[in-house]
């Protein structure tokens, strides 16, 4: 099969992406894994530093159907550029002539415009597509979201299976009219959770205190997840401190909010990918965030035995429910955030029944588990979730 991602940054998609390629390997599937480049101020996530094997443009190419790797196209990328986009299209139509894959799966919007489009030139191959979240809402002035909803709408329907990571995700692309509820199939994420450091090991790599009340923020640092919410709860909190990790445009005026609200108590840190083995130093992970499709990091603090507070939100609200932790309306705010951690950090008792749900809800984020959903989606084009097969128009 063929998998496409539009770059390979520090993000839920490509973790995702590694996580598969291993578990999907594990079942004689083998997977091409095409990206563009990371811009300007993201974090590499690089899949051959995570065991995927790097090739070259010739060494697909020469390889045909037996390329099996991680190959860069550098024209791909997240950043609008006719010029670019029409690079990267005409790159993917020759490589899939190439390849001549059973299977082409698109994910993220770019990667999903350019490679469902490119598909085209592999007739017989299954077209799939995931959503891991969308930008038809709270991205874009509407007018935009109305195009953008109109153009998922057209390659939806040239699609053989739509995938979403959540019940939320897959219910908000059905009322903008992406497709019916029905042709969408919930997949959740693959999450591979790396060994765990110890809470006192952890603490101490990071220079937290071993008695102190610590909670971190970790995202892109862009309105969507409104990381400033984080702040200004950590600071309504006497003594409370918290950590943002992540890169984004909003890191000064985040810098600044910390500063005046609450000097000293808050650390803003770059994005790293060792931070899911360090999940362990806090005492609570804080999603803010608008809407999610369904956040890793989540599952990773569950694993570390983290509790989870959140807005009741698209994405956060589901990742909540399957595992454990506190969700708070999102009209309470910040407010309502610092009094949802307040009551976390003083009761041990709600603290442990979060930690529990958390670890029991792990199984079904497995790669194993997640490799063996969509293997019997490739081969079949059918699941629980109902039949995902539809015809093409010429």
């Amino acid at each position: 099969m063929l998998r496409v991602l539009t770059r390979p940054n520090l993000g839920g998609p490509t973790r995702q992406a590694i996580a598969l390629w291993h578990a999907l390997a594990e079942r004689a599937v083998a997977t091409l894994l095409v990206t563009g480049a990371v811009g300007h101020g993201e974090t590499l996530l690089s899949p051959a530093e995570h065991g995927v094997p790097a090739l070259t443009w010739d060494d697909a190419l020469r390889s045909g159907r037996d390329a099996v790797g991680w190959l860069q196209i550098p024209a791909l990328g997240r950043r609008l550029s006719p010029w670019a986009d029409h690079q990267a299209l005409q790159a993917l139509r020759t490589l899939l002539r190439r390849h001549q894959p059973d299977v082409v799966h698109t994910h993220t919007s770019k990667a999903g415009w350019l490679g469902r489009r490119a598909a085209r030139v592999v007739p017989g191959a299954r077209l799939v597509h995931t959503f891991h979240g969308h930008v038809l809402q709270d991205y874009f002035p509407a007018p935009i979201g109305w195009l953008l909803a109109r153009l998922e709408r057209r390659l939806a329907a040239r699609t053989d299976m739509l995938c979403a990571v959540s019940d939320s995700c897959a219910d908000e692309l059905a009322a903008a009219g992406v497709a019916t509820r029905d042709r969408f199939v919930v997949v959740p994420p693959a999450v591979a959770v790396p060994p765990g450091l110890m809470r006192n090991e952890a603490r101490a790599a990071l220079g937290i205190p071993p008695d102190q009340p610590r909670v971190v923020c970790a995202g892109r640092l862009v309105p969507i997840k409104r990381v400033a919410d984080f702040v200004d709860a950590v600071a309504q909190v006497v003594g409370l401190c918290g950590d943002v990790v992540g890169d984004g445009p909003e890191h000064l005026a985040l810098a600044a909010r910390a500063a005046a609200l609450a000097p000293d108590r808050v650390r803003l840190w770059p994005g790293r990918p060792s931070l899911p083995s360090e999940l362990s130093a806090y005492d609570a992970l804080v999603l803010p965030s608008v809407r999610e499709g369904l956040p890793l990091v989540a599952v990773e603090a569950f694993a570390a035995g983290v509790p989870v507070v959140g807005y009741d939100v698209p994405g956060v609200r589901d990742a909540v429910r399957l595992g454990g932790g506190t969700l708070v309306p999102p009209l309470a705010g910040p407010a309502g955030l610092a009094a949802a951690l307040r009551e976390l950090l003083a009761d041990a008792r709600v603290r442990a029944q979060a930690v529990a749900a958390g670890r029991a809800g792990l199984a079904r984020f497995a790669p194993a588990a997640v490799a063996a959903q969509l293997e019997a989606l490739y081969r079949v084009g059918r699941s629980a979730g109902g039949s995902c097969q539809v015809t093409r128009p010429d």
